[in-house]
């Protein structure tokens, strides 16, 4: 292309020099103006040639991604929307590598292989490196999704989040709620009010799902996401909690014939990423990285909110009894959900002017 494009500057530079007619010194003088427009355009060719060899990336950083849920899941969706854009805008600079549904561990020991630095990256709910924003998912702190993310997006929580690099070398490059809303299944009886939840045996993961089963009146079960399903059929736990979106992706309804949309908590999901291995990449790829996650954050939800209805009718036309809670049902959780929060102030797991932090946020106050 190069070659061409100066042969045809010259062509050009002899046809005018033709039509000059008899005049030497114009023809001298059009000859030269036409070879040094010639050599400009050769010039310019190779500049440009040079800049598209300099945007070429030097070194391949090869990012592997873990997380526990199934390829149809709305994390693995989003995650696949955030290889494209991040190969594409690093131009290959960055190889994204994902692994879903537990390939590499549960969410736990593959959260402790990205603070050992032998995996890049884990997208998931595994909250124990950051205890400070468990206080996230109280019970009833939320009413939409709309205050959750007024929440989570708020300088509040980014001040939360740092703590995670200097106490174990990994950071949060993108925050986001784990699918939305948690709701309650179980195999014995509709859930409508505290009472309903006696006597059921709820799997729970966090410290904060415990407290809020016990305090409406459950027992709590340990059970690791992956064993969950199994748990449920063979009668190790009576129910669980989870959005929809993971109640219908992992089949939970053919176990739990009971579901009762109450929009109790929500749970926060980070991106963990190993901080040396981050702080290893050039200054441009690491602002792609967290645009990149940011936005896939916000696909995910999108994601679950555009399918949740879609999720309704499945459990439906499955069988299954789906009851959403009438207000003043959901409100009668209210009393037991709030001695949580006392309870976790007197844990030490969050402070009164944390809780206080929040709800001014949502313009909301308690009187105790």
């Amino acid at each position: 292309m190069k070659k061409q494009s100066v042969v045809c500057l010259l062509t050009a530079a002899f046809v005018a020099a033709a039509m000059t007619g008899c005049s030497g010194g114009e023809s001298a003088e059009t000859t030269a103006a036409a070879t040094q427009a010639a050599e400009a355009g050769s010039e310019a060719e190779a500049g440009s040639e040079a800049e598209t060899e300099a945007a070429a990336p030097t070194e391949t950083f090869v990012m592997q991604i873990g997380h526990a849920q199934a390829e149809t899941s709305p994390r693995h969706v989003s995650l696949l929307s955030f290889k494209e854009a991040v190969e594409e805008q690093t131009n290959g600079g960055i190889e994204v590598q994902i692994y879903p549904a537990g390939q590499l561990g549960d969410e736990t020991e593959m959260t402790e292989a990205v603070a050992m630095g032998t995996l890049q990256a884990v997208r998931g709910g595994d909250l124990e490196y950051l205890p400070q924003i468990t206080m996230l998912s109280l019970p009833l702190l939320f009413d939409n999704i709309e205050e959750v993310h007024e929440v989570f997006y708020s300088d509040f929580v980014a001040d939360k989040l740092t703590s995670v690099e200097s106490e174990h070398g990994m950071k949060v490059l993108a925050i986001g709620d784990d699918s939305g809303f948690r709701q309650i299944t179980n195999n014995k009886r509709r859930i409508t009010s505290p009472d309903d939840m006696k006597d059921l045996k709820m799997r729970t993961v966090l410290e904060i799902m415990t407290l809020s089963m016990e305090a409406y009146g459950a027992s709590a079960v340990s059970v690791p996401f992956t064993d969950l399903y199994m748990a449920m059929k063979t009668g190790v736990c009576d129910g669980q909690e989870n959005p929809l979106a993971l109640i219908d992706n992992q089949k939970f309804y053919e176990v739990q014939p009971y579901i009762s949309i109450i929009d109790y908590m929500v749970c926060a999901e980070v991106m963990y990423v190993n901080l040396e291995w981050f702080n290893s990449l050039p200054a441009e790829y690491q602002e792609i990285l967290t645009t990149c996650a940011r936005d896939m954050m916000d696909e995910t939800s999108e994601i679950v909110e555009a399918d949740n209805e879609k999720y309704i009718q499945t459990l439906v036309d499955y069988g299954c009894d789906v009851y959403t809670l009438t207000e003043e049902e959901r409100e009668s959780f209210r009393p037991a959900s709030e001695e949580v929060w006392k309870e976790y102030i007197e844990l030490g797991r969050m402070t009164r002017e944390d809780l206080d932090a929040m709800l001014a946020i949502l313009g909301r106050e308690v009187s105790w």
